[in-house]
């Protein structure tokens, strides 16, 4: 994981863009998970992020907060990973 000093980034982003950026809207653009699956792509999800790794549960992906949770087809919002090859073939 990265590190940051959230406070020069966000002076140094309000000097240059010359306006005021919430910092809870920065530290979400920050901490937000870059992978974005592809509409209906089924992915791995769960409740945290300490148990993501080891999930067994599944979703299709919907849609992505700001706050980088996954949104499934049950409406639910989750922490995803994609499959791996064993854990796709086990959905077909």
């Amino acid at each position: 994981m990265a590190t940051y000093d959230l406070i020069t980034i966000k002076t140094a982003l309000d000097r240059h863009f010359g306006k005021d950026i919430p910092l809870a809207k920065l530290q979400a653009a920050l901490d937000k998970p870059t992978w974005l699956p592809v509409l209906n792509r089924m992915i791995a999800v769960s409740d945290t992020l300490e148990d993501l790794p080891n999930s067994d549960r599944y979703g299709m992906f919907r849609k992505m907060s700001e706050m980088g949770e996954y949104q499934i087809s049950s409406g639910r919002w989750k922490f995803a990973r994609p499959l791996n090859a064993d854990e796709l073939a086990n959905c077909f």
